[in-house]
């Protein structure tokens, strides 16, 4: 039986850094590499193509994500 992982569990932040399961079906699909960006919303990493890395770094999202880092 599976528990549920929430924070102050030891495998939390491991769980949390895990690639997301679509990763190789989205490398496969896109022929290229994937890279992993850490979604704004969520806090979770999400598999993106190159053009979505591109997207997510100069369209703002990385930049919103930024100060809400550093805090920590």
């Amino acid at each position: 039986m599976s528990s549920l992982i929430l924070p102050g569990h030891p495998e939390f932040d491991l769980t949390l850094a895990t690639p997301p399961p679509d990763w190789k079906i989205k490398a496969q699909k896109s022929g290229e590499g994937i890279n992993f960006v850490l979604d704004y919303e969520t806090g979770l990493f999400r598999s993106a193509t190159q053009e979505e890395l591109m997207e997510y770094l100069w369209g703002g999202e990385y930049d919103e994500l930024m100060p809400e880092l550093e805090e920590e």
